[in-house]
Protein backbone atom coordinates (compact mmCIF):
# COMPACT_ATOMS: atom_id res chain seq x y z
CA UNK A 1 0.00 0.00 0.00
CA UNK A 2 1.07 3.49 -0.87
CA UNK A 3 1.63 5.85 2.63
CA UNK A 4 1.08 8.84 0.87
CA UNK A 5 -2.60 7.46 -0.51
CA UNK A 6 -5.91 6.81 1.07
CA UNK A 7 -6.38 3.07 1.04
CA UNK A 8 -8.20 2.11 -2.35
CA UNK A 9 -9.63 -1.07 -1.03
CA UNK A 10 -11.04 0.54 1.64
CA UNK A 11 -13.30 2.24 -0.57
CA UNK A 12 -14.22 -0.79 -1.87
CA UNK A 13 -15.93 -1.76 1.13
CA UNK A 14 -17.29 1.43 1.82
CA UNK A 15 -18.90 1.27 -1.95
CA UNK A 16 -20.03 -2.28 -1.22
CA UNK A 17 -21.79 -0.66 2.38
CA UNK A 18 -23.28 1.79 0.32
CA UNK A 19 -24.94 -0.80 -1.93
CA UNK A 20 -26.21 -3.02 0.42
CA UNK A 21 -27.46 0.18 2.46
CA UNK A 22 -29.36 1.42 -0.78
CA UNK A 23 -31.52 -2.18 -0.30
CA UNK A 24 -29.62 -4.19 -2.53
CA UNK A 25 -28.37 -6.64 -0.72
CA UNK A 26 -30.23 -9.74 0.60
CA UNK A 27 -29.62 -8.97 4.52
CA UNK A 28 -33.00 -7.84 5.80
CA UNK A 29 -32.85 -4.46 7.22
CA UNK A 30 -29.19 -4.01 6.74
CA UNK A 31 -28.70 -0.18 7.45
CA UNK A 32 -25.26 1.74 7.10
CA UNK A 33 -25.79 5.81 5.86
CA UNK A 34 -22.47 6.33 7.41
CA UNK A 35 -21.00 4.29 3.94
CA UNK A 36 -21.74 6.91 1.24
CA UNK A 37 -20.45 9.58 3.20
CA UNK A 38 -17.47 7.96 2.90
CA UNK A 39 -16.93 7.34 -0.79
CA UNK A 40 -14.75 9.59 -3.07
CA UNK A 41 -16.02 10.91 -6.65
CA UNK A 42 -15.85 7.66 -7.68
CA UNK A 43 -17.38 5.44 -5.83
CA UNK A 44 -20.42 8.37 -5.65
CA UNK A 45 -20.45 8.03 -8.85
CA UNK A 46 -20.32 3.93 -9.08
CA UNK A 47 -22.93 3.91 -6.52
CA UNK A 48 -25.33 6.15 -8.51
CA UNK A 49 -25.20 4.00 -11.83
CA UNK A 50 -25.65 1.07 -10.07
CA UNK A 51 -28.87 2.11 -7.77
CA UNK A 52 -30.06 3.90 -11.10
CA UNK A 53 -30.00 0.57 -13.14
CA UNK A 54 -31.26 -1.99 -10.42
CA UNK A 55 -34.68 1.09 -10.26
CA UNK A 56 -34.70 0.62 -14.15
CA UNK A 57 -35.54 -3.37 -12.98
CA UNK A 58 -34.02 -4.29 -16.19
CA UNK A 59 -31.64 -7.70 -16.35
CA UNK A 60 -28.35 -6.00 -15.88
CA UNK A 61 -24.51 -7.93 -15.00
CA UNK A 62 -23.68 -4.89 -13.35
CA UNK A 63 -26.08 -5.10 -11.09
CA UNK A 64 -25.82 -8.73 -10.10
CA UNK A 65 -22.46 -8.09 -9.42
CA UNK A 66 -23.41 -5.31 -6.97
CA UNK A 67 -25.58 -7.19 -5.11
CA UNK A 68 -23.16 -10.22 -4.65
CA UNK A 69 -20.17 -7.48 -3.69
CA UNK A 70 -23.21 -5.75 -1.29
CA UNK A 71 -23.76 -9.31 0.09
CA UNK A 72 -20.84 -10.09 0.83
CA UNK A 73 -19.73 -6.50 2.70
CA UNK A 74 -23.58 -6.64 4.60
CA UNK A 75 -22.71 -10.14 6.13
CA UNK A 76 -19.59 -9.48 7.10
CA UNK A 77 -20.67 -6.05 8.61
CA UNK A 78 -23.45 -7.58 10.49
CA UNK A 79 -21.68 -10.59 12.15
CA UNK A 80 -19.07 -7.99 13.39
CA UNK A 81 -21.73 -5.91 14.59
CA UNK A 82 -23.24 -9.08 16.36
CA UNK A 83 -20.35 -9.91 18.22
CA UNK A 84 -19.19 -6.46 19.20
CA UNK A 85 -22.67 -5.94 20.46
CA UNK A 86 -22.05 -9.19 22.27
CA UNK A 87 -18.81 -7.95 23.54
CA UNK A 88 -20.12 -4.69 25.10
CA UNK A 89 -22.52 -6.44 27.09
CA UNK A 90 -20.19 -8.13 28.83
CA UNK A 91 -18.60 -5.25 29.94
CA UNK A 92 -15.76 -4.34 27.44
CA UNK A 93 -15.64 -0.31 27.50
CA UNK A 94 -13.20 0.21 25.16
CA UNK A 95 -13.45 -1.07 21.24
CA UNK A 96 -10.00 -0.61 18.95
CA UNK A 97 -10.28 -0.86 15.45
CA UNK A 98 -7.34 -1.97 13.45
CA UNK A 99 -7.24 -1.39 10.01
CA UNK A 100 -10.38 1.38 10.73
CA UNK A 101 -10.58 2.43 6.98
CA UNK A 102 -14.31 3.99 6.54
CA UNK A 103 -15.73 2.16 9.24
CA UNK A 104 -18.80 3.70 10.50
CA UNK A 105 -19.66 1.24 13.86
CA UNK A 106 -19.27 4.55 16.42
CA UNK A 107 -21.43 6.82 14.07
CA UNK A 108 -24.31 4.32 14.15
CA UNK A 109 -23.88 1.77 16.52
CA UNK A 110 -26.33 3.28 19.95
CA UNK A 111 -24.20 0.30 21.83
CA UNK A 112 -21.16 2.16 21.67
CA UNK A 113 -22.80 5.05 23.83
CA UNK A 114 -19.92 5.83 26.44
CA UNK A 115 -17.77 3.35 25.18
CA UNK A 116 -13.81 4.78 24.17
CA UNK A 117 -13.19 3.85 20.36
CA UNK A 118 -9.76 4.08 18.99
CA UNK A 119 -9.50 3.67 14.83
CA UNK A 120 -6.48 2.69 14.07
CA UNK A 121 -5.00 3.20 10.61
CA UNK A 122 -2.59 4.50 8.42
CA UNK A 123 -2.42 8.53 8.32
CA UNK A 124 -3.21 8.92 4.46
CA UNK A 125 -6.40 7.20 5.08
CA UNK A 126 -7.23 8.52 7.99
CA UNK A 127 -6.73 11.47 7.04
CA UNK A 128 -9.30 11.51 4.39
CA UNK A 129 -11.83 9.58 7.10
CA UNK A 130 -11.16 12.41 9.23
CA UNK A 131 -12.30 15.16 6.40
CA UNK A 132 -15.11 13.47 5.87
CA UNK A 133 -16.88 12.60 9.03
CA UNK A 134 -17.66 16.51 9.38
CA UNK A 135 -20.71 15.47 6.93
CA UNK A 136 -21.96 12.93 9.85
CA UNK A 137 -23.70 13.32 13.29
CA UNK A 138 -21.68 13.52 16.05
CA UNK A 139 -20.12 10.03 16.80
CA UNK A 140 -22.03 8.12 19.49
CA UNK A 141 -18.71 6.70 20.71
CA UNK A 142 -15.77 8.72 22.60
CA UNK A 143 -13.69 8.17 18.89
CA UNK A 144 -10.19 8.95 19.07
CA UNK A 145 -7.82 8.47 15.62
CA UNK A 146 -4.64 6.87 16.35
CA UNK A 147 -2.29 6.95 12.83
CA UNK A 148 0.05 3.80 12.96
CA UNK A 149 2.32 1.55 10.01
CA UNK A 150 1.47 -1.99 11.41
CA UNK A 151 4.81 -2.61 9.18
CA UNK A 152 6.92 -0.09 11.19
CA UNK A 153 5.65 1.07 14.43
CA UNK A 154 4.45 -0.42 17.81
CA UNK A 155 0.66 -0.95 18.33
CA UNK A 156 1.14 -1.14 22.00
CA UNK A 157 2.81 1.95 22.36
CA UNK A 158 0.53 3.97 19.77
CA UNK A 159 -2.42 3.08 21.84
CA UNK A 160 -0.78 3.95 25.34
CA UNK A 161 -0.12 7.72 23.72
CA UNK A 162 -3.18 7.37 22.36
CA UNK A 163 -5.22 6.98 26.12
CA UNK A 164 -5.95 2.96 25.97
CA UNK A 165 -6.47 1.67 29.40
CA UNK A 166 -4.84 -1.80 29.03
CA UNK A 167 -6.16 -2.67 32.70
CA UNK A 168 -10.25 -2.21 31.28
CA UNK A 169 -11.57 -4.98 28.86
CA UNK A 170 -10.99 -3.84 25.39
CA UNK A 171 -13.23 -5.47 22.08
CA UNK A 172 -10.51 -5.65 19.53
CA UNK A 173 -12.09 -5.55 15.28
CA UNK A 174 -9.13 -6.93 12.99
CA UNK A 175 -11.66 -6.67 9.91
CA UNK A 176 -9.68 -6.95 5.91
CA UNK A 177 -6.43 -6.50 8.02
CA UNK A 178 -4.55 -9.94 8.57
CA UNK A 179 -4.83 -10.63 4.78
CA UNK A 180 -2.28 -7.69 3.58
CA UNK A 181 -0.02 -8.48 6.65
CA UNK A 182 3.53 -10.48 6.41
CA UNK A 183 3.00 -13.45 9.17
CA UNK A 184 5.77 -12.16 10.89
CA UNK A 185 3.66 -8.54 11.25
CA UNK A 186 0.43 -9.99 11.78
CA UNK A 187 2.39 -12.09 15.22
CA UNK A 188 3.87 -8.99 16.47
CA UNK A 189 0.67 -7.06 16.13
CA UNK A 190 -1.30 -10.33 18.20
CA UNK A 191 1.43 -10.01 20.83
CA UNK A 192 0.69 -6.35 21.22
CA UNK A 193 -3.01 -6.90 21.31
CA UNK A 194 -2.68 -9.19 23.59
CA UNK A 195 -0.11 -6.91 25.85
CA UNK A 196 -3.04 -4.94 26.73
CA UNK A 197 -6.05 -6.76 26.47
CA UNK A 198 -7.58 -7.25 30.35
CA UNK A 199 -8.96 -10.42 31.56
CA UNK A 200 -13.03 -10.44 29.33
CA UNK A 201 -11.34 -8.41 26.49
CA UNK A 202 -12.35 -10.53 23.18
CA UNK A 203 -10.67 -10.18 19.72
CA UNK A 204 -12.52 -10.54 16.32
CA UNK A 205 -9.85 -11.35 13.48
CA UNK A 206 -11.48 -11.92 10.34
CA UNK A 207 -9.34 -13.72 8.13
CA UNK A 208 -9.15 -15.67 4.87
CA UNK A 209 -8.87 -19.42 4.52
CA UNK A 210 -7.18 -18.75 0.66
CA UNK A 211 -6.57 -16.31 -1.40
CA UNK A 212 -8.89 -14.78 -4.20
CA UNK A 213 -9.38 -15.98 -7.76
CA UNK A 214 -6.87 -15.03 -10.43
CA UNK A 215 -8.52 -12.26 -11.61
CA UNK A 216 -8.98 -10.47 -8.30
CA UNK A 217 -6.09 -11.26 -6.83
CA UNK A 218 -4.24 -9.45 -9.98
CA UNK A 219 -6.01 -6.19 -9.49
CA UNK A 220 -5.44 -5.85 -6.17
CA UNK A 221 -1.96 -6.26 -6.35
CA UNK A 222 -2.25 -3.69 -9.60
CA UNK A 223 -3.72 -1.16 -6.70
CA UNK A 224 -0.51 -1.82 -4.55
CA UNK A 225 -2.27 -3.62 -1.86
CA UNK A 226 -1.70 -7.27 -2.57
CA UNK A 227 -3.15 -9.91 -0.25
CA UNK A 228 -0.36 -11.80 1.13
CA UNK A 229 -1.33 -13.96 4.01
CA UNK A 230 -3.95 -16.70 4.36
CA UNK A 231 -4.81 -19.11 7.34
CA UNK A 232 -6.65 -22.82 8.02
CA UNK A 233 -8.79 -22.34 11.29
CA UNK A 234 -6.48 -24.13 13.08
CA UNK A 235 -3.31 -22.56 11.75
CA UNK A 236 -5.59 -19.49 13.40
CA UNK A 237 -6.98 -20.86 16.88
CA UNK A 238 -3.49 -21.76 17.05
CA UNK A 239 -1.64 -18.22 16.66
CA UNK A 240 -4.21 -17.42 18.86
CA UNK A 241 -3.20 -19.31 21.22
CA UNK A 242 0.26 -18.77 21.32
CA UNK A 243 -0.44 -14.91 22.69
CA UNK A 244 -3.75 -16.36 25.28
CA UNK A 245 -6.54 -15.78 23.55
CA UNK A 246 -8.85 -18.76 23.52
CA UNK A 247 -11.03 -18.99 20.66
CA UNK A 248 -14.74 -19.27 21.23
CA UNK A 249 -16.29 -19.08 18.00
CA UNK A 250 -14.83 -19.55 14.54
CA UNK A 251 -17.18 -18.87 11.59
CA UNK A 252 -17.82 -18.73 7.81
CA UNK A 253 -19.36 -17.00 5.41
CA UNK A 254 -22.11 -19.70 5.08
CA UNK A 255 -22.70 -19.27 8.55
CA UNK A 256 -23.64 -15.64 8.18
CA UNK A 257 -25.69 -16.40 5.00
CA UNK A 258 -27.59 -18.99 7.38
CA UNK A 259 -27.55 -16.36 10.27
CA UNK A 260 -28.64 -13.09 8.84
CA UNK A 261 -29.68 -13.80 5.40
CA UNK A 262 -31.77 -17.44 5.94
CA UNK A 263 -29.27 -18.56 2.87
CA UNK A 264 -30.05 -16.40 0.53
CA UNK A 265 -27.42 -13.88 -0.26
CA UNK A 266 -25.15 -14.77 -3.45
CA UNK A 267 -21.45 -15.12 -1.50
CA UNK A 268 -20.65 -18.32 -2.82
CA UNK A 269 -17.27 -17.22 -4.17
CA UNK A 270 -16.34 -15.49 -0.53
CA UNK A 271 -16.17 -19.21 1.24
CA UNK A 272 -12.49 -18.55 2.17
CA UNK A 273 -13.80 -15.80 4.48
CA UNK A 274 -14.12 -16.05 8.20
CA UNK A 275 -13.83 -14.54 11.47
CA UNK A 276 -12.45 -15.78 14.96
CA UNK A 277 -14.23 -14.54 17.92
CA UNK A 278 -11.36 -15.05 20.84
CA UNK A 279 -11.54 -14.19 24.49
CA UNK A 280 -8.31 -13.10 26.53
CA UNK A 281 -7.67 -15.76 29.06
CA UNK A 282 -7.11 -14.55 32.83
CA UNK A 283 -3.59 -13.48 33.91
CA UNK A 284 -2.53 -16.33 35.54
CA UNK A 285 -0.67 -15.78 38.72
CA UNK A 286 2.10 -17.79 40.07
Amino acid sequence: MKPERPSRTAQFVALGRAIADAGLSHVPGFRDPTACVFLNARGTRSLARITGAARDGKPSTRVEMARGMADLMALRTTAIDAAVRESVAAGATQLVILGAGYDGRAWRMNELAGVRVFEVDRAATQADKRARVAELPPPIGDVRFVAIDFERESLAAVLERAGHDGSSPTCWICEGVVMYLTRDAMHATLADVAARSAPGSTLLVNYHTGHRRFFARLVYRLIGEPQISAWTPDEMAADLRAVEFVVREDSSMADWNLRFAEGKARVDRASYMRMAAATARPVRRE
